[in-house]
């Protein structure tokens, strides 16, 4: 979890540009992609096999494609490019510092040698933007400047589709919180939509809609995208998992889970042959999981962590199991156990935040107010670290608010609490926010909760209602109303919830 003549040489180019994407993936079912270069001939499919890889964010294979290219042709500089991206993986000029190092490491010695055609050259300097000073300027700076020089080649280029993809995911990794962020997701969408179109097997524009639009508020326009990127690039586990950011955003379960197995099937056939697939197999075990939860299949949930568990002890991130936990606790309220979560003993207290939040919430929920101050405290501080290094204010602070009012619940300072989740959960409302993980507990929903235990249904019913409209058929919002609607008198609004719920395939679970 923790936590990428001059004018006879213009005219080839552009001619080459305007051919249909007809190369396929050099192995496998990857979809179809094409960058033309002008290196050796007999490197060109290797090359289109690593872009490939590099669009359903393979990064290490695509890694290894690039270097067989250089291999097989020293003086092909583009391919530093795509290695040099390969390294960033998803973070861009905001990568772990160690990565920025090793890259530029890497990047450097072909900086000298000129490529093999402007337009090569105009992607190799826009990606040392995204690497050079590293380690004196800001990640915000080094995107702005990596940005600026893959618009360049936008507008000099016209027809370069990986341009227009490239540059739109780098729009969409710079897009903050809040109504700006929203706008600037939909300017990636307006990039990647019509290329979707016109190249309906390019893996590339199928995956970034999906990336575009992963928040609530944009779910519904990659639906198409969800349902095709399975099937544009079967090979790939990330390609496989992908389609579910858009089914937990809708409420999908039963697709959610569907495309989960088949890419953690795949990332466990990737390993059977020696490539990197653990953390792709979890990570679509991580979403499973959830998905069943929200389908009140409990046991299924538990199966699915005692396979999270297994794979963990192999090596694996460890905090993939323990999130496994905490969504389990989180989902089904069993406290008890949650309060007793700790994070693994190799981890660093600014990467607690997870174990720290979930015992606040257990400990108050459990009416241990002194605990749950205790655990708050922590929260506070491992968060603080974290956000200081990465940047997640928006989605820890929310979480903080929770915490904070869960705490003076167990105090009885009830009121004071609800005004607390009120605010915040206006916020979430009022602040789109991109949650980089599976789908949070929405705030309305905890709203929801604490206003049922206080004896007020109508009022919680409008709470659940509110964060269903954020998380549509989460289970927890369904329940919630279909009881606050029995509470508040309603019997065929009540009945109408457990529809809803029924109608999903879902099971009335016991979560209260």
């Amino acid at each position: 979890m923790r936590r990428t003549s001059f004018g006879l040489t213009v005219a080839l180019a552009v001619a080459a540009l305007l051919m249909p994407s007809a190369l396929r993936a050099e192995k496998g079912k990857l979809g179809d992609v094409h960058f033309p270069i002008s290196c050796k001939s007999e490197v060109q499919s290797r090359f289109d096999y690593g872009l490939a890889l590099l669009h359903s964010f393979e990064f290490n294979e695509a890694d290894e494609a690039f270097r067989a290219v250089e291999r097989d042709d020293p003086k092909c500089v583009i391919a530093a490019w795509g290695i040099a991206l390969s390294t960033t993986e998803r973070n861009g000029a905001k990568a772990p510092q160690k990565d920025l190092a090793r890259g530029w490491a890497q990047l450097q010695p072909w900086l000298a040698i000129p490529a093999g055609t402007d337009r090569e050259q105009m992607y190799v300097n826009a990606v040392r933007a995204m690497y050079e000073g590293y380690d004196q300027t800001s990640g915000d700076d080094r995107w702005h400047k990596y940005l600026n020089r893959m618009l360049e080649i936008r507008q000099k280029y016209p027809d370069d589709v990986n341009a227009s993809l490239f540059y739109g995911l780098g729009l969409t990794w710079t897009a903050g919180p809040g109504t700006q962020g929203i706008q600037q997701r939909r300017a990636a969408l307006a990039i990647f939509l019509p290329i979707f179109k016109q190249y309906p097997d390019n893996p590339g524009a199928a995956h970034y809609i999906i990336h575009a639009a992963d928040t609530s508020e944009l779910a519904a326009e990659a639906l198409p995208a969800a349902r095709k990127y399975a099937a544009i690039a079967p090979d790939s586990p990330h390609a496989l998992h992908m389609p579910s950011h858009i089914f937990n955003r809708l409420g999908y379960w039963k697709d959610s889970i569907e495309t989960n197995q088949a890419s953690a099937r795949v990332a466990a056939e990737w390993m059977k042959t020696g490539r990197d697939g653990k953390f792709d197999e979890l990570h679509a075990l991580n979403n499973i999981e959830y998905a069943y939860l929200q389908l009140g299949q409990d046991n299924q949930a538990q199966q699915i962590i005692q396979q999270i568990e297994a794979i963990a002890k192999t090596g694996a991130d460890s905090w993939l199991a323990i999130d496994a936990r905490i969504y389990y606790d989180l989902e089904t309220h069993h406290w008890q156990d949650a309060a007793k979560i700790e994070p693994p003993s190799t981890s660093g207290f600014d990467e607690n935040f997870d174990a720290y939040w979930i015992e606040t919430i257990a400990a108050a929920r459990s009416g241990n107010a002194h605990k749950a101050e205790r655990a708050l405290e922590l929260y506070r501080k491992s968060s603080a670290a974290w956000d200081k290094e990465h940047g997640w204010g928006d989605v820890l602070g929310v979480a903080l608010t929770e915490a904070q009012a869960w705490t003076m619940f167990s105090e009885g300072k009830c009121d004071e609490a609800v005004a607390h989740l009120r605010d915040i959960a206006q916020y979430e409302r009022d602040h789109p926010m991109y949650y980089a993980d599976i789908l949070p507990r929405p705030t309305g929903e905890m709203l929801g909760d604490m206003l049922l235990q206080m004896g007020k249904p109508a009022e919680a019913l409008e709470a659940y209602r509110q964060a269903l409209q954020l998380a549509p058929n989460r289970l927890d919002s369904l329940i919630g109303s279909k009881a606050a609607a029995a509470r508040s008198g309603s019997t065929k609004l009540s009945q109408e919830y457990a529809r809803i719920i029924l109608a999903e395939g879902g099971l009335l679970a016991s979560r209260r």
